[in-house]
Order: C-alpha cells, then structure tokens, then sequence
C-alpha cells in the first residue's frame, strides 16, 4: 500500500468491479466500503 500511496495522486478501489470510493490514498484507505470490501467487517473496530 505504500507503494501506491507514494506514486498516485488519485486512488479508485473496486469491488467486483464496481467503484466504491474514488479519492486521494487516505480518503480512500479510510473509507469505511473499502476498509469492509478489502478487510472485513469488524476490521476497523480491531485496529
């Protein structure tokens, strides 16, 4: 994830291919569709 955030401007996550979130790394790193899409629920009340 480093990685992306360092060499992109604008991040878009994808769900079975469909767009959840569209923004800078942190809007969409944090953005609670993507924290459920890619970790889980439950996730971030682990962190």
């Amino acid at each position: 994830m480093h990685v992306v955030e360092g060499v992109s401007d604008r991040v878009i996550a994808l769900d079975h291919g469909v767009k959840i979130a569209e923004g800078s790394f942190e809007d969409v790193a944090t953005h609670p569709a993507v924290i459920e899409a890619y970790l889980g629920r439950g996730s971030a009340a682990r962190k």
